[in-house]
């Protein structure tokens, strides 16, 4: 008993004297031995259903990432992957067709794999360098090269400095507005100026054209032409079988004759703006008073009349033609293969005409908003543009399909579609080479569709992948947590870890035993 009293941390059974200290080691070691033990049993019970290293087929759409800070989408087939970072600003793309990546709406470099093109854009459209079966290089009001693969043919612009060669592989250039010497540029054999408007001569389809303090003097020679002017007081040009042009107190008097070369020219004279009268005789005859407001226009040879108040009414009937405009109340006009209706300018506008053997419709609603339809005949109709600015646009392009919200530029073109839109558009996406896809918010929520396969994808917290109608694929936090089934037999993973709980959903087929092998 005194050795009771002195060991308070000891207790008496019975006759026994027991301590706890002891007591407390031995319950650690049971712990210790049966907590394994329970482990180890749960995972025989389980042996029947785990599986581990068994050869699964690849998705056909896997998506990696938290959108929109960051994500890699890879599609199988058609071979497409794509990465995208910071939202909307760093991207790239890559397909058999192309390769594109950038920084919005910095730059951006686009590679056509099947002709080798490549193009850069810098803060488009300002800047373009691009290389291929053209080279064309620009910076707005600066720069400016074009060369040409198949061709000795090239030109320089770096203002004032310009340079060029042509076909033939002559050469020229000059320093504006010193001096300088084109070929076959601007629609003219040659140009040549020194100290510009001092001096400038040009020749085109055999009339030379000399300039002497620009517009003022400018006198006409050559094979085909002659003339001299000094305007506004006086001119008088003539391209021999082709034109003649005279005039005194310009605009005010002139007559013209064009259209020598053909059986009916056309002769004009006026006294501007008053009074002007055209005609191609026999069967052609127009008069204007008080340009451009009061019009009459006769042509027999089409039983056709015009009479206009411009700009608020056109009257006009013939054998080819019908128009009627109250402007800005109501217009009408028809025409073989044309139609055009207008209410409430510019509230409603409606165009119908054929392009080559296809029959378009275009719908216009103030203005930029827009929707075109066209059909083959014996098809239905089939809409090809939606565009109700600025909230949407949804167009069907030569290389694809696209549609954004809010769009409130309502243009297409490809270097603004790639460089500008995404930066705004909440909404968006793009059918293209047999891919389907919709997103909200630059991945925020993203679905995409590649034949029989799709995956639905929220910030990268939760996906959804199909491949028709057998297999079905369902993730947390980018495969924390796993389901899939394929074909009826479906199974679980947690954790990132190799092994999956199987089992058989549906009853199904069971699996071959080449596809998967047993841990027991």
């Amino acid at each position: 008993m005194v050795g009771v009293a002195r060991n308070k941390s000891s207790c008496k059974v019975g006759k026994a004297i027991v301590s706890i200290p002891e007591f407390n080691i031995q319950a650690k070691m049971r712990r210790r031995i049966f907590f394994p033990f329970l482990l180890l049993a749960a995972f025989f019970f389980f042996s029947g259903s785990l599986v581990a290293g068994e050869p699964r087929p690849m998705p056909l759409i896997t998506k990696y990432g938290f959108s929109p800070i960051f994500g890699v989408l890879k599609v199988k087939s058609p071979s497409y992957r794509e990465f995208q970072a910071l939202g909307p600003f760093l991207f790239s793309k890559r397909s058999k067709k192309e390769e594109i990546f950038g920084l919005r709406p910095l730059f951006s470099k686009k590679v056509e794999r099947d002709t080798g093109n490549i193009r850069w854009d810098f803060l488009y459209p300002l800047s373009r360098f691009q290389s291929g079966e053209k080279d064309q290089n620009y910076f707005i009001l600066f720069y400016r090269s074009d060369t040409y693969k198949n061709s000795d043919a090239e030109r320089f612009y770096f203002f004032p400095f310009f340079w060029g060669k042509t076909k033939t592989g002559k050469t020229y250039g000059g320093f504006f507005p010193f001096y300088g010497h084109l070929i076959n540029r601007f629609e003219k054999k040659d140009i040549r100026f020194v100290l510009w408007p001092l001096y400038a001569r040009s020749e085109r389809d055999g009339v030379v054209k000399t300039r002497y303090l620009w517009p003022f003097f400018t006198s006409y020679s050559g094979e085909k032409g002659e003339g001299f002017r000094f305007w506004p007081f006086f001119g008088h040009e003539v391209k021999r079988g082709y034109y003649q042009k005279d005039f005194v107190l310009w605009p005010f008097f002139f007559k013209t004759t064009l259209d020598l070369d053909k059986k009916e020219p056309i002769t004009a004279k006026g006294f501007f703006p008053f009074y002007v009268k055209r005609s191609r005789l026999p069967d052609y005859h127009e008069t204007v008073f008080l340009w451009p407001i009061f019009r009459h226009v006769r042509n027999e040879a089409f039983n056709r009349t015009r009479n206009d108040a411009w700009p608020i009414y056109t009257r006009a009937k013939s054998d080819y033609e019908n128009w009627l405009r109250v402007f800005p109340f109501y217009v009408h006009r028809t025409a073989p293969n044309y139609e055009k209706r207008t209410v409430l300018w510019p509230l409603y506008r409606n165009k119908h005409y054929w392009e080559g053997d296809t029959e378009v419709d275009n719908t216009f609603f103030l203005i930029w908003s827009r929707f075109r339809h066209e059909r083959k005949p014996g098809e239905p109709w089939e809409i090809t543009r939606q565009n109700l600015w600025p909230i949407f646009c949804d167009a069907r392009l030569r290389d694809g399909r696209s549609w954004a919200f809010p769009d409130p530029i309502p243009i297409v073109y490809e270097g603004y579609r790639r460089n500008w839109r995404p930066l705004w558009t909440a909404f968006g996406g793009f059918e293209r080479r047999g891919i389907r896809r919709w997103r909200f918010l630059w991945g925020l929520y993203d679905h995409v569709e590649a034949g029989e396969a799709s995956l639905t994808d929220i910030a990268g917290l939760v996906q959804w992948e199909t491949e028709g109608k057998d297999v079905a694929r369902f993730s947390l936090l980018q495969g924390l947590l796993k389901y899939e089934n394929m074909r009826g037999h479906a199974s679980l993973r947690f954790f990132f870890l190799p092994w999956r709980v199987r089992w058989d959903a549906t009853g199904g087929v069971e699996w071959p035993e080449e596809e998967s092998w047993s841990l027991r």
